[in-house]
């Protein structure tokens, strides 16, 4: 399989020039904020959206960037009208590697095996700068 232009996009993502703008995650909503046990992205979005004094009610939408995925509060996300100015690279990259996968399945590749090739990848990238 060739992965020549996952590899770019994983390249951009890790070099921090993908625009915030096009991260952008849009969910739905099915309960209200203080109803959600779990924290999760969407929860600490609306906790974002309660802090500007808004609300989202069951069935609206809350559009956000992850910005960093290791933390269970309202700092894990940042709201898409929050002036957006980066994001958690390491999230995104699972997140595209996932989809690649999830297109490439059918003809028996798995997330490792995209791994596997993106790894080799950069290897070679790697060796190419050596003496």
């Amino acid at each position: 399989m060739d992965c020549e232009e996952l590899r770019s996009w994983v390249d951009r993502l890790e070099r921090g020039v993908v625009d915030p703008n096009e991260l952008v995650i849009t969910n739905r909503v099915s309960k209200k904020r203080e109803d959600y046990t779990q924290s999760t992205r969407n929860v600490a979005a609306l906790e974002r959206v309660a802090d500007l004094g808004l609300s989202r009610a069951p069935g609206q939408s809350v559009s956000y960037v992850v910005v960093n995925d290791a933390k269970r509060s309202r700092e894990r996300v940042m709201l898409a009208s929050e002036g957006l100015s980066g994001y958690d690279t390491r999230f995104y990259r699972e997140l595209l590697i996932r989809a690649a996968a999830s297109v490439v399945s059918p003809l028996g590749w798995r997330e490792s095996d995209i791994e596997d090739e993106l790894r080799q990848y950069t290897e070679s990238s790697l060796r190419s700068f050596s003496c």
